[in-house]
């Protein structure tokens, strides 16, 4: 049967059945055409994998049968007219996607958490009159699938109602599955899988592990172009068409021929600039007082988008002109939504940031670049672990967990069966072993949900340990 078909049965129905042939191979290569040998294939949806051989060729052959239902029906999604009604009996994860009858995948909704309520969303006319279309929600792990025929009045986009939450689109390639390629002194590399059944040859570029891009733990300052300037600019917020609006802090007594810091702190959704300085840009500001550090501090405000990553580029910038900065020791922070946009820039900035601290981070929701880098970034992730709202797993490869994984991956740590999080008393810190030099991957996890994490407190303490912790992160390098 064609696997057109076959998927499209398998939406219309509800079902994954029958069987898969997978006949994935090829070879790896690194410089010069050299076969890398003990590289690690990953087929990432199916999860099978092969290790190459001397000659770098790999082999991943399976036929996966007798794959059972998916959950469907269970009444908590309909479809009424032209829009989608979505009963949430609590705070749940939503995503959207819409197939032609070809089972061209034409949109991805990834709508995030919502919590309990009644929601719809129209389902647009923009794929034209009267043509059917197989739309298949998730809640959950629930999924339901229905065919519709939208009419030309429909709206051209996703909207919900009554919440007024952002909603978030991607196209998806034309792609079944992901091929990762895992080798020591490599990048870890992904390519797509248009095709169970290929020969696909993957090249891999060289790292050097003798030690970081910076110039090692505590190397010396690279000066920006700004130092010998006198400053021009003052403490406050400011705002401009490059930035947008942002908070600055420059440090009582700022010499402009001394390299400073630069530590941009992202604040949660609905935040504004004014609330970063209002709680001191995560009470680092005054560790970096008392301790006669000097530190620049940025206060953006974001809404974890696209054009958060120009705007950040642009105050980059500004500070290297106008300041005499340490381009070498650039860090960012943020809570919520503001650690989704700490942990976005993360999987694009590497060339620009030392090091990130993603508090309550999740890894959906938030624009993340199609192909991320997987050059290495120094970071540290705070997890509460009852969190509903940015859990640590929240299952399907989202939640917090997956994005240290996905640190620990990209700096060639070493991948533990488990990692060791908090269950009583005390937070728990985790660090990540055998990672690249000057890359190291930490993870702290406490009690409770998600407010509050950036001030938090162990039992029978008076001060919060997270902004001490995320200091001294920082301070390594």
């Amino acid at each position: 049967m064609n696997q057109r078909l076959l998927f499209l049965l398998v939406l219309m129905n509800g079902l994954m059945v029958g069987a898969q042939t997978v006949n994935l191979r090829g070879a790896i290569t690194g410089g010069g055409g050299q076969p890398v040998s003990g590289a690690i294939v990953t087929l990432l949806k199916l999860n099978l994998k092969d290790t190459t051989g001397a000659d770098g060729t790999y082999a991943i052959t399976k036929t996966i049968t007798g794959i059972s239902p998916r959950s469907s029906g269970d009444g908590i999604i309909s479809l009424s007219g032209g829009a989608l009604e979505l009963e949430l009996t609590e705070a749940s994860p939503v995503v959207i996607e819409v197939f032609d009858i070809k089972s061209n995948l034409l949109k991805v909704e990834n709508l995030g958490v919502h919590g309990a309520g009644h929601y719809s969303w129209n389902i647009p006319g923009v794929y034209g009159a009267n043509k059917l279309l197989i739309v298949r929600a998730s809640v959950g792990n629930k999924v339901s699938t229905f065919r519709c025929m939208p009419t030309t009045g429909s709206n051209a986009a996703f909207t919900k109602s009554p919440s007024s939450g952002r909603t978030m689109a991607a196209k998806t390639a034309a792609a079944v599955d992901s091929l990762e390629v895992a080798a020591s002194g490599y990048s870890t590399r992904k390519v797509m899988v248009e095709s169970y059944d290929a020969k696909l040859d993957i090249s891999l570029d060289k790292v050097d592990n003798s030690g970081d891009k910076w110039g090692g733990l505590k190397n010396p300052p690279a000066k920006s172009a700004g130092c010998g300037k006198p400053n021009t600019m003052t403490t406050g917020i400011k705002t401009s068409t490059a930035t947008g609006e942002y908070a600055i802090d420059i440090p009582a007594g700022y010499d402009m021929n001394t390299p400073h810091n630069v530590i941009f702190c992202f604040i949660s959704s609905g935040g504004t600039a004014a609330n970063i300085v209002s709680n001191n840009f995560y009470r680092l500001k005054p560790i970096a007082t008392s301790t006669k550090k000097p530190t620049i501090f940025f206060g953006p405000s974001h809404s974890a988008s696209q054009s958060d990553h120009s705007k950040f580029n642009a105050l980059l910038e500004l500070a290297k002109t106008n300041f005499c900065i340490d381009s070498t020791r650039v860090f960012a922070t943020g809570y919520s939504l503001g650690g989704m946009m700490t942990y976005s820039l993360s999987t694009q900035q590497q060339k620009k940031l030392r090091a990130a601290a993603g508090m309550a981070a999740a890894n959906y929701n938030v624009w993340l670049p199609a192909q991320k880098l997987k050059e290495p970034i120094a970071y540290m992730g705070i997890t509460a672990m009852a969190d509903g709202t940015c859990p640590w797993d929240g299952g399907n490869g989202r939640g917090s967990k997956y994005i240290i994984l996905e640190k620990a991956a990209d700096n060639g740590c070493e991948i533990p069966a488990e990692i060791t999080t908090w269950k009583s008393g005390n937070h728990v810190n985790f660090e990540f072993k055998n990672c690249k030099p000057g890359y190291p991957v930490h993870q702290a996890t406490l009690a409770g949900g998600h407010p509050g994490i950036p001030i938090a407190k162990d039992p029978g303490q008076s001060e919060s340990w997270v902004h001490k912790e995320i200091w001294d992160f920082f301070m390594r390098f």
